[in-house]
């Protein structure tokens, strides 16, 4: 089975879902550039996949422009509330940051920064870009299977407001029945109206502080109208000849580097991509680097971070804690002229926190869920948790080539390294290393494999063999070619590349 592949030579846009890349397309052909194009499938996203990813959500981009080859980092991700302090859990008898709930929310980064960049470097007007969002909220979509699925298993745990939203008829909607969302949609309209103040100062800023206030977390309004995004370098680390670049922390995006320069101890490209021997390098890999995250990473506002220092992190540590796995959603888009966008957003795990603000049409994410007693991941007000959101862009001889990504949560790091070695060790092009079997360790003891994978037995791990393609994520990706631009979406989601 292999993915989906389209070539154009102006632009091409890989998104999760089909309507979100047609989005990119129609605005592009509009007389948008690559940056409009990108908020257009960006926003379609947020309405269409309301399990994955939303305004009360974050985002991350890493954008490298055409003409100078300079790649630049947007961090869009949201930080507690002022009220949420170790106090405040010891008050509340936590022992933790809950997983889910009111507890678990960060105020979220996703408007203001697609709103940004919109503004810094997009050609036509916020309504433009956002017109196609709006009407498929007020009108309607047909759902997809991810979204049904995802109502099957926790529609139940949903708010009597949500419920009336996604399920109206009392049961799970079956496949290809018509969505519509007009509060969402009349929330889109007031950012396209007043851009992101209008969201944080508005409507559904009111209504996020409400809920919270209900949920027993209170939110200053200051919380909110005095969050902004962040533009930052990117991370940048030579691997073999070619240049790779990650999103700083509070990402973990680090995490990916250090173990691509651990794999290049091995002579990766004399194992076999297929091999058992590859497996075992990359795993090993994974358990240094993860350690070396947990020890590291945070809010660099509140704990440095030392990129060289964490590359030449302790060797002798090896993480032993299960990895979490959450959703989200990745895409790429590219223009006939180098532009090359790495774009990923999220509310975390399936529909987030689970709290639905009424009056806004959307959920929160359960970012706070990542925070940490003690480290540098240490819960604090007005501080970023430890992000499992990154993107990648790939670079040979000052131009970039490739920029890729996927969903899965803590696992992405180990993803990344993958799609960098089929491509660089192996020479796979862009859809080719989506399409490639992978393998992801849990944490703890045991490597889930999709068919394909030679000598396992060989392994002295513990492995799961699943079927091919497997539950390892959804990628997405796009490549750089002589003459044209390639887009390419993974067998195992939903997506559809669009391009002209």
């Amino acid at each position: 089975m292999t993915g989906k592949v389209l070539m154009g030579t102006n632009l091409v846009a890989a998104t999760e879902h089909p309507l979100a890349s047609s989005a990119a397309l129609r605005t592009f052909e509009s007389g948008g550039n690559v940056y409009d194009a990108a908020v257009s499938a960006s926003f379609v996203l947020s309405v269409v996949q309301p399990q994955l990813s939303g305004l009360g959500g974050d985002f991350f981009g890493l954008f490298s422009d055409g003409s100078s080859g300079k790649v630049k980092c947007l961090n869009a991700s949201g930080w507690s509330p002022s009220s949420l302090t170790p106090q405040l859990m010891e008050s509340k008898g936590w022992s933790c940051v809950p997983r889910f709930g009111h507890g678990s929310i960060v105020v979220p980064g996703y408007v203001a920064g697609i709103c940004d960049v919109q503004k810094r470097y997009g050609r036509l007007g916020l309504e433009e870009c956002m017109g196609r969002a709006i009407e498929l909220a007020e009108e309607g979509y047909a759902m997809g299977p991810g979204l049904v699925s995802s109502l099957s298993r926790l529609g139940g745990e949903l708010s009597p407001a949500a419920k009336r939203t996604f399920m109206p008829s009392e049961g799970v909607p079956p496949v290809g029945s018509v969505l519509r969302q007009p509060t969402l949609a009349q929330t889109l309209r007031d950012i396209s109206e007043g851009g992101s103040p209008a969201f944080y100062s508005g409507r559904a800023g009111a209504g996020i502080r409400e809920e919270m206030s209900r949920g027993g977390i209170e939110v200053d309004e200051g919380d909110l109208t005095g969050y902004s995004p962040e533009w930052c370098e990117p991370l940048e680390m030579d691997y073999r000849g070619t240049k790779v670049f990650e999103v700083p922390p509070n990402s973990m995006g680090a995490t990916s580097l250090l173990m691509l320069r651990l794999l290049e101890e091995h002579d990766m490209p004399s194992l076999k991509p297929d091999s058992a021997e590859r497996v075992k390098a990359m795993v090993e890999a994974a358990k240094l680097a993860y350690a070396a995250r947990d020890r590291y990473i945070g809010d660099p506002r509140f704990a440095s971070f030392e990129f060289g220092r964490f590359l030449k992190a302790m060797r002798t540590e090896t993480a032993q804690k299960k990895i979490d796995r959450a959703d989200t959603t990745y895409f790429a888009v590219a223009d006939g002229e180098g532009n090359v966008l790495s774009c990923i957003q999220s509310i975390f795990y399936n529909f987030g926190s689970k709290v639905f603000i009424e009056k806004g049409g959307f959920f929160m994410n359960n970012r706070g869920s990542a925070f940490r007693t003690e480290g540098p991941n240490k819960l604090g007000p007005r501080k970023r948790p430890l992000h499992t959101l990154s993107a990648l862009i790939l670079s040979r001889e000052e131009d970039p080539f490739v920029a890729i990504g996927a969903s899965g949560g803590e696992y992405r790091p180990q993803q990344h390294a993958l799609f960098a070695t089929n491509i660089i060790d192996y020479g796979m092009d862009v859809e080719k290393a989506i399409d490639y079997p992978r393998f992801l360790w849990d944490g703890a003891d045991e490597v889930l494999v999709e068919e394909g994978y030679q000598g396992l037995s060989r392994l002295r791990l513990r492995h799961k063999t699943v079927g091919y393609p497997g539950p390892t994520g959804v990628a997405q990706g796009v490549q750089l070619m002589a003459e044209c631009v390639k887009g390419a979406c993974d067998a195992r989601g939903e997506g559809l590349p669009a391009g002209a």
